[in-house]
């Protein structure tokens, strides 16, 4: 922790925010993953208080290895600016990213290098970066993974530590985008279209894709006039799934059907059993798929 001759430092974290961190772990198994931390601050002489009420996941052309992480910025500016729309006192408080997947501890010389030249670049807003890192998973129900927590001033080439006794865990809402400000940063066509704005569970669905499922892109027909995402479903034993999953409208009610094809024997008796079934977002289509196939894959490997 800081010397009282320096600086000391409490941090606040909304638990949503935490919980979608955790959540964006348990999707990144093998590669490292990250994101924004947003919120607010309160400096008084050399003591901070900062409020984490929000978090911003990876966006959908982060590049991602067991090593190394890399944002998707223009998302994440994105919705950094349709929540300050709504909540003009927030600030980009720092980063979060883990390092669960590959064992390393505490921060990598990158990561200092890269938050010591952000803290220090004349367009950051603060006069600190604050960065949680994931580093392990454990049994703990509540607290699915360790996080460590760190910061680092402007000027000062030190790294300074937060204790955890100095972070709190706190029941507050957590802060989300106005989600037709989302859109132009979405890859894709579905800002071409005046029709996307008026279907919620597109947005609803886009947005957990972007954190969860990054590699789904969103697109549209036009010899089908229909929405689809594409992309690419990693699966628990370490092969992978192509998947489409197409919006459909029948008297003007919406559903959504799955398909997917790739190397695995599971996959063709899975996606069979989908083939006439329907869903009400795309986001529930995806969910299932993916759990079908990853309980066929066990089943079969304790057969």
């Amino acid at each position: 922790m800081f010397s009282s001759r320096k600086s000391t430092v409490r941090v606040s974290i909304a638990k949503g925010a935490l919980e979608s961190i955790f959540d964006e772990c348990d999707r990144c198994d093998i590669d490292e993953t990250g994101g924004r931390i947003v919120g607010t601050y309160q400096k008084r002489h050399n003591h901070y208080e900062v409020q984490v009420l929000g978090v911003i996941g990876p966006g959908p052309n982060a590049r991602r290895s067991p090593t190394s992480f890399f944002h998707d910025g223009e998302y994440q500016e994105s919705v950094f600016r349709s929540i300050e729309q709504v909540h003009p006192e927030i600030e980009h408080l720092g980063n979060w990213h883990t390092h669960h997947v590959n064992g390393l501890a505490t921060l990598s010389s990158g990561d200092k290098t890269t938050y010591q030249a952000t803290v220090n670049h004349r367009n950051h807003n603060t006069d600190f970066f604050y960065a949680l890192l994931v580093v392990r998973k454990t049994p703990d129900h509540e607290r699915r993974y360790q996080t460590k927590h760190y910061l680092f001033r402007r000027h000062d080439h030190t790294v300074y530590e937060i204790s955890d006794p100095d972070v709190t865990i706190v029941d507050t809402p957590t802060l989300r985008p106005v989600d037709a400000a989302e859109v132009p940063a979405w890859p894709g066509s579905f800002h071409d279209h005046a029709k996307y704005q008026a279907n919620p569970e597109r947005v609803k669905d886009q947005a957990v894709f972007s954190d969860f499922y990054p590699s789904l892109r969103p697109l549209f027909s036009d010899s089908m006039r229909a929405f689809y995402w594409k992309g690419t479903l990693g699966l628990v034993d370490g092969s992978h799934a192509d998947v489409l999953a197409v919006e459909s409208s029948a008297d003007g009610i919406l559903s959504y059907s799955i398909m997917a094809t790739g190397k695995s024997p599971a996959l063709l008796d899975v996606v069979d059993a989908h083939r006439d079934r329907t869903f009400r977002s795309a986001r529930h289509a995806v969910f299932q798929l993916e759990h079908d196939l990853n309980r066929e894959l066990y089943r079969r490997k304790k057969e």
